[in-house]
């Protein structure tokens, strides 16, 4: 009786126990054992779903982990900041296997140890360093400091040096290195950041500051060795003036002082006409005897600012603590020296002739056409240049020489300086107007002047000026020079223009003159004269009728073809007769007929 009784309480225990791990095991199919945790976190009892949701809410990723060290400060860091994940599903598979590999004796004495000491799981984590990357390029905008060049400024004429500060960049690469090693073991770490020190580009600017003393140490003073035109300098270019001439650049890590060479440059433009002389072309006479040219007068040698040698100068200078400085001027040659030939220039043929006559013209007039023709005499107009008779004929003055005479001033003829210049800028139209020039600019006389028809002189052939307003122009469309030649026939007060070129075949036909709206002139003017003896007139100017006269002129180049055709128009008002008288004199009763 006694041996059974042990025997069934065995029985009764292996049966009970069987029991209740079946029980166990049927209880927890579908769930994780009681007693195991994921990173802390108690998953025991629970079916995956529901310790899927308890680890997502009680994960440490989005808790501050890493401490991240710089310089001045730190950055506590969340692990799902730097690229880590956890990875619920295959997680809480290891925890739902945990205590169930094995024999059922090994499962039982997993569970058993699972009950009494409970089990902590490592959770399954990936790791993405492009997302650490990418935390620690946008950190780096708090951790960089960028370098500070060292300056120059200027307070005045006195330069003053900022010194340059070295600047801080974080190092993205070494800084991830230390990172990976150490972010996936999910344990608290202080990870010092790799920061590199970034030096300025401009380490020095004492040099310069030195050089810019020396540049501004007093005035610098500009002359002229050899002027040729008075009151040329010298230029006094204080500290302060000069300061904006200088420049700071940098070579390699440091600051450098020079002159700014293009600054200067502008500088001496200003200074430039004071130093310029312009050349004098020789004139010339033509001898159609041997064909050759023959100087009347010498041509001259002129003068203009070296500027760009003048600036290497002055750099030169500067550099070697000189502060005066002498300007650098060169020749300007004259586009026609005396010793040019006729051959050379191209001045070979007689191309047109222009005259008219000044019989009877007053010593007054008479010595003004002589005088402004004089101007004229010798000249040489390059191929493609605008001829202007008011630049070549100068001032028109009793300074230059110029007498008192008859000129044109509304009704009545009247006195004044340079009177019968007309007589010559209308000879030289006319040996423009037959050498086929393209005149660019004529004028008519506002009334008819006898001078110009003496001797066959056609109407409409003349061409009146008043510097500045009122010109004479043609242009020079030949490929020669042309030179041009005035002459005085002395006995017959005849005014010669020839005209010389290279002869290129171009013949000009003359259409005209065609008279059209002729018109009498109204009754004589009469006008008291203080001056005159008592009883006394005298006949001031004559009558001459109104009219238009209209010139048209072709050209044809060697072969016959139109080069071009033009159109002159003189429109001439009437001109009444005047007298004038003395007092006591009664004029006749006017009348209108």
């Amino acid at each position: 009786m006694s041996a059974r009784v042990p025997g069934c309480f065995v029985l009764i225990l292996a049966i009970l126990l069987v029991t209740s791990v079946a029980a166990f095991e049927a209880v927890h199919a579908n769930r994780i054992y009681p007693g195991i945790s994921v990173w802390g976190t108690g998953v025991g009892g629970m079916v995956p779903e529901r310790a899927a949701a308890e680890l997502e809410n009680n994960a440490r990723l989005d808790e501050p982990l890493i401490t991240l060290s710089g310089p001045d400060r730190s950055w506590n860091v969340r692990p799902s900041n730097l690229g880590l994940e956890l990875k619920s599903a295959p997680t809480l598979e290891r925890a739902y296997r945990t205590g169930r590999e094995g024999s059922w004796v090994t499962r039982l004495v997993s569970q058993l140890e699972l009950l009494a000491f409970g089990a902590d799981v490592a959770p399954i984590i990936t790791y993405d360093e492009s997302e650490a990357r990418r935390y620690l390029e946008a950190l780096s905008e708090q951790v960089d400091v960028p370098p500070v060049d060292a300056r120059l400024t200027l307070k005045g004429t006195t330069p003053v040096v900022e010194p340059a500060q070295p600047g801080r960049r974080l190092n993205v690469d070494l800084t991830l290195a230390a990172l990976s090693s150490v972010v996936t073991e999910l344990a608290p770490k202080t990870i010092p950041l790799a920061v590199e020190e970034v030096p300025p580009k401009i380490q020095e600017a004492e040099s310069a500051r030195i050089e810019i003393q020396k540049l501004l140490d007093g005035p610098l003073t500009l002359t002229v060795n050899d002027p040729r035109e008075e009151n040329a300098g010298p230029w006094l270019i204080s500290p302060e003036e000069l300061v904006a001439m200088v420049k700071v650049e940098r070579e390699a890590d440091a600051l450098h002082a020079s002159i700014d060479e293009q600054a200067f440059l502008t500088y001496l433009e200003k200074l430039a006409p004071a130093l310029e002389i312009e050349p004098v072309d020789a004139r010339f006479h033509f001898n159609e005897a041997t064909g050759s040219l023959e100087s009347i007068t010498e041509s001259r040698v002129g003068q203009t600012l070296d500027a760009e040698t003048t600036v290497t100068r002055v750099v030169q200078a500067l550099e070697a603590g000189q502060r005066e400085v002498a300007l650098v001027t060169k020749e300007v040659p004259p586009s026609y020296p005396d010793t040019a030939t006729a051959e050379e220039l191209g001045i070979v043929d007689l191309v047109a002739t222009g005259e008219s006559y000044f019989i009877g013209s007053p010593s007054g007039r008479d010595h003004n056409i002589r005088l402004a023709a004089s101007q004229f005499d010798g000249l040489v107009i390059p191929p493609g240049e605008t001829f202007s008779f008011n630049h070549h004929l100068g001032e028109v003055t009793a300074e230059a020489g110029y007498d008192e005479s008859y000129i044109t001033a509304g009704e009545q003829l009247a006195i004044g300086i340079g009177g019968g210049i007309c007589q010559v800028s209308t000879t030289a139209f006319r040996a423009a107007f037959w050498g086929g020039y393209p005149i660019t600019e004529r004028w008519a006389h506002s009334q008819r002047v006898a001078y110009y028809e003496l001797r066959g002189g056609d109407v409409g052939m003349d061409a009146t000026i008043y510097s500045p307003n009122v010109d004479l122009k043609f242009t020079n469309d030949r490929s020669a020079p042309l030179l041009i030649e005035t002459e005085v026939e002395q006995g017959a007060h005849r005014l010669f223009f020839r005209f010389y070129s290279t002869d290129d075949g171009r013949e000009v036909e003359m259409i005209g003159p065609e008279i059209t709206n002729q018109t009498a002139p109204g009754p004589p003017i009469y006008e008291l004269d203080e001056d005159l003896a008592p009883g006394t007139v005298t006949k001031w100017q004559s009558a001459v009728d109104g009219l238009t006269a209209t010139i048209d002129r072709r050209v044809r180049n060697a072969s016959g073809e139109l080069k071009y055709e033009d159109t002159f128009v003189s429109k001439f008002e009437p001109r009444r007769a005047a007298y004038h008288y003395g007092p006591g004199y009664q004029p006749p009763t006017q009348t209108d007929d």
